[in-house]
């Protein structure tokens, strides 16, 4: 085996791999992907949309809450059986352009050390489900990973709170590398762990124990809120959940 010196390059502060910019601070989005975006016009054909999507595929894991933000794009997707059926309807366009705003501004993601705690904050809306797996250092919490996707069919009448434990286990199955080789602490109001612990649990939630088991999770109360990633994240739950969300149980708040 011999290495191609044309194709290896030595000591740079900072590469592009896999489309994405690389150095030693953590994981940015290539220019060019973000103006691909940025520079689309108004969706004209369903090809357009499908081609969008695709486009914002690849950059999932910098969007929180993307499934929830993206949820008037699947729904024109879902009712264009034929071409002819397409219509680009007000609400998708607004959700367009605010995705544009989002991208604009795409936050750098942190790569954890060995053997790092890292944290887990959850979010639910009734169609769509979302975690970001983040790491404290140097007294700030940094985004590691965004994960979202949309419930379908039984899933949406799910409780909030088993839509919360469906996001730790999406989020464990989506990030296996990461739960596997760290502890993961989940930041949370609600008595999640008291639920599972309890024996009279549904089949679903003794499944979704089970496949939790494996990792070392561990459950926090939620405090003050740092940084506008974070609060974005969990004010923007808090608006459009609070009417499903159950009472926080005092036990789990007093809880060091």
């Amino acid at each position: 085996m011999k290495l191609n010196l044309k194709k290896c390059t030595f000591g740079m502060r900072e590469g592009t791999f896999l489309g994405y910019k690389v150095n030693a601070d953590g994981l940015k989005v290539c220019p060019d992907k973000v103006e691909a975006v940025l520079s689309l016009p108004s969706l004209k054909c369903l090809k357009d949309v499908q081609k969008l999507n695709g486009k914002f595929a690849s950059l999932n894991r910098f969007l929180s809450k993307s499934a929830k933000k993206l949820l008037p794009f699947f729904k024109t997707l879902k009712k264009c059986s034929k071409k002819s059926d397409f219509q680009w309807i007000a609400k998708a366009e607004t959700a367009f352009k605010q995705m544009k705003k989002l991208i604009a501004e795409l936050p750098m993601l942190t790569a954890p050390k060995e053997k790092e705690e890292l944290i887990v904050y959850l979010a639910a809306v009734k169609e769509a489900i979302s975690v970001v797996l983040m790491m404290k250092r140097n007294g700030k919490q940094m985004p590691i990973y965004f994960v979202s996707r949309a419930l379908q069919g039984p899933e949406i009448n799910y409780t909030p709170m088993e839509k919360l434990i469906l996001a730790i286990v999406s989020a464990s199955k989506r990030l296996k590398q990461y739960f596997l080789a760290h502890t993961i602490v989940v930041i949370t109001g609600q008595p999640i762990k008291q639920i599972l612990s309890n024996p009279k649990v549904t089949r679903r939630l003794l499944k979704w124990c089970f496949e939790l088991e494996e990792h070392d999770i561990h459950y926090r109360p939620r405090t003050s809120v740092k940084g506008k990633i974070l609060a974005d994240f969990i004010m923007e739950r808090l608006e459009y959940d609070s009417q499903d969300t159950p009472i926080e149980d005092k036990e789990e708040l007093l809880d060091p």
